[in-house]
C-alpha cells in the first residue's frame, strides 16, 4: 500500500477516535502503535505528554503555539476525565477563570484530586498541577465547559484576599455575575464562613452595590452571624457602574475599556477638530488608498502588488487576460479591499460633516465586511452565508495565549463594544480602543485586522485626525504589541505605536 494511503487510513481511524470525545486529543491506549508512529513521523500528531497526543496539520510551523492553545482546555477535560473520572475539581482561581471567561490561556492550572497528585509539564511552558486533598474536596462542584469546577458563589466565598488584590477586574466581574444573594448566603451560613462574609460584604459595598451587601448582612444576621465588613480590593474605584453584568464577556469589555481610557486620554494628542475643508480631507483619503491597501493587505499575508491594486482600482483586473490575476485569493482580497474602502470612505464623508461616528459604524460595519468578502463569494472561495452575522466557530490567533470569546459570546461582546464606542467622548481614544477591542473580540472568521484598521480611521476622522496607515515594515512590532496588550493589558505602548504611525502617514 502506498505510504500516502497508509497515512490517510491511519488519520481516518485516529480522527474517528478523537471525535468521540469532541476533541483533537488522543491517548496511546486508543490507537495502534503503527498508526501512532506513522502519524507522528508524518507530522499529523504532536506529543503533549507521554502517552497523550494532539492532532495537528503537518504544515503547522515548529514552535507555533496556536494548535496547543486551541486545544488546551479540551486536553485538560479529556485527560482529567480519563485519570480521575469525576473525582477532581479545578482550584479556586482556575474555577473563577472559567466562570468569568478569562481569555488568556493560563501558564498553570491547579486541580484538587482525591489521589494521584503530581505535576505534568505540558507544551509551550504550560503545566498541570494536581494535589491530593481528599478530606477537603469542594462541596459545591458543577460543570463549566465540561470541566469540574467550584460553583461561582462557592469559589468567591473561598477566594483569599489576595485574589481581589491581584485580579481586581476578574473579581469584580465574578461578584457582578452572581444572580441572587441566596447563592452566597447559603454557603456562608452552611459552612460558617465569617471571614468570607466580611470580605464579600465589604467588596459589594466597594462596588456600590449596597442592595446586595445589605441583603447578605440581613440574611446572615437571622442566624446569628454578625461581621464587620472588610473591603478586600486595593484599587481606588470600581470599573463598572451597573450592579450586574449581562454576561462575563460583555462585562469584561466594559471593564477593560473603563480601565484603559483615562491613561490614554492623558497620553494621546488632542483632536484637531473636524476639518473645515471637507474636500481636501476626502481627497487625501483617496490619494492614500494605494499605499494603505498595499500595507493593510500585506500585513495579513496577501501577496498583493501595487500593480494589482491599481488594476483593481481602474477596473482593469481580469484573470482571463492576465495570468497573474489568476491567483484568486490575492486578487479577491485586493478587489474586496477596494470595495470596502469605498464604503468606509462614504461613511467618513458623513462623519466629518458632523454625524455620530460610532452610530454610523454600528449601522455600516456589516456592509464593510460584506464588501470585503463579496468578491470571494462571487469567485466561489467562501460560502454566501458567511457574509451575514458574526462567526459561527471558534477562532484562535497564531502564537497568542489570548483566545477570543466563544462564538456564543460574540453578540454580547459586540453590543458592549458598540456601547463603549458610543459613550466615549475622546475621538483619538475611541479610535485606539476601538481598534484594540475589535481585534480582542475577533467577531469574524477572517478580515478582523483590516476592518479594525478601517474602524480606527473612521473614528479618527470624527476628531479630524488624518488617515493612519499601519505599515507592513512594522508588522512584527504591531503584532507583538497587540499580544503583549492582551497579556499585560497596558494600552499605552499600542497607543504610542498608532500615534507614531499617524505621524509617518502625514508625510505621504
Amino acid at each position: 500500500m502506498a505510504r500516502q494511503q497508509m497515512i490517510a487510513d491511519a488519520l481516518e481511524r485516529v480522527t474517528a477516535q478523537a471525535n468521540k470525545k469532541h476533541a483533537q486529543i488522543i491517548s496511546s491506549s486508543e490507537i495502534s502503535r503503527t498508526d501512532r508512529e506513522l502519524l507522528l513521523a508524518s507530522g499529523w500528531l504532536q506529543e503533549i505528554i507521554r502517552g497523550w497526543y494532539m492532532l495537528v496539520r503537518p504544515d503547522v510551523a515548529t514552535g507555533d503555539t496556536a494548535a496547543w492553545y486551541a486545544n488546551f482546555w479540551d486536553f485538560l477535560r479529556v485527560y482529567l476525565q480519563h485519570r480521575f473520572s469525576e473525582d477532581y475539581c479545578l482550584s479556586i482561581e482556575s474555577s473563577l477563570d472559567l466562570h468569568v471567561e478569562n481569555p488568556i490561556v493560563p501558564k498553570q492550572v491547579i486541580v484538587i484530586v482525591k489521589q494521584g497528585a503530581g505535576l505534568r509539564k505540558l507544551m509551550h511552558d504550560t503545566s498541570l498541577l494536581m494535589y491530593a486533598n481528599p478530606k477537603k474536596m469542594p462541596t459545591d462542584i458543577e460543570k463549566k465547559n465540561e470541566l469540574n469546577v467550584m460553583s461561582l458563589a462557592y469559589a468567591l466565598c473561598k477566594a483569599p484576599p489576595s485574589y481581589f488584590k491581584n485580579y481586581p477586574r476578574d473579581a469584580e466581574l465574578a461578584l457582578r455575575s452572581i444572580k441572587t444573594t441566596a447563592e452566597i448566603t447559603q454557603i456562608i451560613v452552611r459552612d460558617n464562613l465569617k471571614a468570607a462574609a466580611a470580605r464579600l460584604i465589604g467588596a459589594y459595598q466597594f462596588l456600590d452595590d449596597k442592595e446586595t451587601a445589605e441583603s447578605i448582612i440581613q440574611d446572615i444576621a437571622k442566624v446569628g452571624i454578625r461581621v464587620v465588613p472588610n473591603n478586600p480590593f486595593t484599587k481606588q474605584a470600581p470599573l463598572l457602574t451597573t450592579p450586574k453584568v449581562k454576561s462575563p464577556y460583555s462585562g469584561r469589555i466594559q471593564a477593560m475599556w473603563a480601565d484603559a481610557r483615562d491613561a490614554l486620554v492623558a497620553q494621546f494628542p488632542k483632536p484637531p477638530k473636524l476639518p473645515k475643508d471637507v474636500d481636501a480631507y476626502m481627497n487625501h483619503i483617496e490619494e492614500i488608498y494605494q499605499y494603505d491597501a498595499y500595507n493593510s493587505l500585506s500585513i495579513e499575508g496577501y501577496q498583493v502588488t501595487n500593480d494589482l491594486i491599481n488594476r483593481v482600482k481602474n477596473n482593469d483586473w481580469n484573470p482571463d487576460r492576465n495570468e497573474g490575476d489568476g491567483n484568486a485569493r490575492n486578487a479577491m482580497a485586493a478587489k474586496g479591499y477596494f470595495d470596502a474602502f469605498q464604503e468606509v470612505k462614504s461613511c467618513i464623508a458623513r462623519i466629518i460633516k458632523g454625524e455620530n461616528a460610532a452610530i454610523i459604524i454600528r449601522k455600516n460595519l456589516q456592509t464593510w465586511y460584506q464588501n470585503l468578502f463579496g468578491p470571494s463569494v462571487q469567485a466561489g472561495l467562501i460560502e454566501p452565508e458567511a457574509l451575514f452575522g458574526y462567526r459561527n466557530d471558534r477562532v484562535f490567533i497564531r502564537n497568542s495565549r489570548h483566545s477570543p470569546p466563544r462564538k456564543e459570546a460574540v453578540v454580547d461582546a459586540m453590543e458592549a463594544f458598540f456601547g463603549c464606542m458610543e459613550q466615549e467622548t475622546h475621538p483619538g481614544v475611541n479610535a485606539v480602543l476601538g481598534h484594540y477591542f475589535f481585534v480582542f473580540i475577533h467577531p469574524y472568521m477572517d478580515g478582523n485586522g483590516r476592518i479594525a484598521r478601517f474602524l480606527m480611521n473612521a473614528l479618527f476622522a470624527s476628531g479630524g485626525y488624518p488617515w493612519t496607515v499601519v505599515r507592513v515594515d512594522n508588522r512584527n512590532q504591531y503584532i507583538s504589541i497587540l499580544e503583549n496588550t492582551h497579556l499585560e493589558f497596558d494600552l499605552l505602548p499600542f497607543s504610542r505605536f498608532i500615534h507614531d504611525e499617524m505621524i509617518e502617514s502625514k508625510k505621504i
